[in-house]
């Protein structure tokens, strides 16, 4: 890997991904389209930190400031509806059928069984390249992401439908595959590079 600058900037996102438990971020990142667990279509992503901190006051003046992470939230946002990927987030089955000779698919929107599922870990996938110029992958990979329910925007004129997958990413003992960390510590995901 040498001439590989540990400098990189990305720029827009191609792939957003949540991962089966058994695929670790590596495999995920270089792996075709998977219908059943990709957010097809991302249009933006986000992480930021919600954080609170506690300043430790005396002699009219702070004397030290503590300042912790709480989770980070997440923001996924589409152009597409996924039936096969609410299915894989809230464990409810698409149905299928005909109507008057056409077909017919359908999933619950909001069932009350799927408000407490499982967190999942997931991958944001984006192009990039190091201070250099040369050609990578850059990947946030979060270990355990709670999904809120999913969320509607629009339909807007002239803009359509834009529905977000959003979540909490919240602190996790293991990894992606369920491995404990060897340090025994918590932590939220990993940032990954991948030259080309």
């Amino acid at each position: 890997m040498a001439g590989f600058a540990p400098i990189f900037e990305a720029f827009s996102v191609s792939h957003a991904q949540i991962l089966d438990g058994m695929t670790d971020f590596l495999t995920a990142m270089a792996a075709a389209y998977n219908q059943d667990t990709d957010v097809y279509g991302v249009a933006e992503a986000g992480l930021s930190p919600d954080t609170d901190s506690f300043s430790n006051e005396g002699d009219d003046t702070i004397l030290s400031t503590w300042d912790w992470l709480n989770k980070g939230d997440l923001t996924v946002k589409s152009g597409y509806l996924s039936f096969p990927l609410i299915a894989a987030l809230t464990g409810q089955p698409i149905s299928s059928g005909t109507s008057a000779g056409k077909e017919v698919l359908a999933v619950d929107l909001w069932h009350e069984d799927a408000m407490s599922v499982a967190p999942k870990s997931m991958i944001i996938k984006m192009p990039s390249k190091d201070r250099d110029g040369n050609p990578a992958d850059f990947v946030i990979g979060l270990y355990k992401v709670s999904f809120k329910p999913i969320q509607f925007d629009g339909p807007v004129y002239k803009d359509g439908l834009k529905v977000n997958y959003d979540g909490s990413a919240l602190y996790s003992q293991l990894d992606e595959l369920g491995q404990p960390f060897a340090d025994g510590k918590k932590r939220v995901g990993r940032l990954l590079a991948v030259q080309k």
